[in-house]
């Protein structure tokens, strides 16, 4: 079944409509490949896409079709878009109304995933595991898992823990990511070493499948003997997980709703601690003040582009609701000026919702600063994995404040998340390098 992108002007969209309207040329091209296509619409002037539909192109209104010119016809679709949400979507070219062009499988899976993630309900999983030692000093690994939404399902297993093969697992793990783009370059490999994860952590089949029966955010609750496993890279059936799963980092004393009402919610820190190896730093800045001018969205963007001491870092995170970080990362925490390195933060008056942070080496279990930032109330900290190439995922960034900034669409942080990991996955076949941590907020 061919698949289409098909343009509609504002009037349609303001109207309570089964029907769109396609020129007659336009049907007449398409009608020869197929008498049913599958079919988004797009209304330009918000860059939203809604559907997808099934459409019949023999299914003709022909008595609109009798009150109006031959150029158009007027064709019934079977779902109301009044009832569901539609997707950010930027198009690289500029369409009239009324026109229609091809997209291939990938782009039309993208772009069904996004919106499906958006108008169905999202699973809820928390997910709790130790490795402990036993009378006889056996390694145990232990896990219970509790759904919560849209039905209850409640796993509880514990294991003998084979601690040398897991270690084997996970030096070859580190190897493969001390190296830049190596997620994308040895993806096979990644996925290989990610399956012998999935069948030491979880195997029971019934269960794996259970997870992976639609898309769901699996809040991770973690010992510090569990905390380092890479879950990101556990694959089944060839995948990685993470393609329907958002894995979140939940380590932290509690994760509350934070208190924003004496905050401007509209107001973003960039955060760039000048460094000569990073060299595509005024490029993430740019592109971030890009988004704000072709989305029109009432939001306030400052600049901090020098070294910090804790003083002055504490004051931006009090006072911004978002706060996207550009530096170095180590085992122990992030640079802030050339003689220091931030490890974690004490309590926030005014915590922002949301923290960001673009920096290397943040999954170290020594490196205390995202877990020190959920117990303050920041409820999403995104954060790099291992030696994050320079400027590798910048349409990731791009996608990410698109979706969440734009003003014609509500969305949380775990969805624009998710929805720039669709987008830039069609060009690049690893795994994501940035974590998603705490809960999802609204910003």
């Amino acid at each position: 079944m061919k698949s289409y992108i098909i343009t509609q002007n504002k009037e349609y969209f303001s109207k309570n409509s089964e029907c769109i309207k396609l020129k007659n040329s336009n049907i007449k091209k398409i009608i020869k490949k197929g008498n049913i296509i599958n079919a988004f619409l797009y209304e330009e002037e918000k860059n939203k896409l809604f559907g997808y539909y099934e459409i019949d192109l023999n299914n003709l209104d022909n008595s609109n079709n009798k009150r109006n010119n031959d150029d158009f016809a007027f064709i019934k679709i079977t779902d109301n878009y009044k009832r569901r949400r539609g997707i950010y979507y930027k198009s690289e070219k500029k369409y009239n109304d009324f026109s229609l062009f091809e997209i291939d499988e990938k782009t039309f899976l993208k772009l069904k995933n996004g919106l499906d993630l958006l108008n169905e309900n999202i699973s809820q999983t928390f997910f709790s595991c130790s490795i402990e030692k036993d009378l006889e000093e056996n390694d145990i690994f232990k896990y219970k898992a509790i759904e919560t939404s849209p039905s209850l399902y409640i796993a509880e297993y514990q294991k003998k823990f084979d601690y040398q093969a897991y270690k084997s697992v996970y030096k070859e793990y580190l190897r493969l990511l001390k190296t830049s783009n190596s997620e994308g370059d040895n993806s096979k490999k990644f996925i290989e070493i990610g399956s012998y994860l999935t069948n030491m952590l979880i195997p029971e089949k019934e269960f794996r499948q259970h997870l992976l029966n639609g898309f769901r955010i699996v809040y991770l609750h973690l010992d510090e003997n569990t905390y380092n496993i890479p879950w990101e890279i556990l694959s089944y059936d060839k995948k990685f997980i993470s393609e329907k799963i958002i894995f979140s980092y939940t380590n932290a004393v509690n994760i509350l709703p934070n208190n924003t009402k004496n905050k401007n919610n509209n107001k973003i820190a960039i955060v760039s601690i000048p460094d000569d190896n990073i060299k595509n730093d005024k490029k993430e800045i740019e592109i971030i003040n890009s988004i704000k001018l072709n989305l029109n969205k009432d939001i306030n963007i400052d600049l901090y582009r020098k070294e910090h001491n804790y003083f002055d870092f504490i004051k931006v995170l009090e006072n911004y609701d978002i706060v996207h970080i550009i530096t170095h990362g180590y085992s122990n925490g992030i640079k802030l000026s050339e003689d220091y390195i931030l490890n974690s933060i004490s309590a926030l008056e005014n915590p922002p919702s949301l923290v960001f942070i673009n920096a290397c080496n943040m999954e170290e279990n020594d490196n205390k600063l995202i877990q020190s930032l959920l117990s303050a109330g920041v409820m999403t900290v995104i954060s790099g994995t291992g030696s994050l190439a320079d400027g590798i995922y910048i349409d990731f960034i791009e996608s990410f404040y698109s979706n969440l900034f734009h003003k014609h669409t509500r969305i949380n942080t775990a969805q624009a998340y998710y929805l720039a990991y669709l987008e830039i996955k069609e060009f690049y076949n690893g795994f994501m390098r940035y974590r998603f941590n705490g809960v999802p907020a609204y910003v």
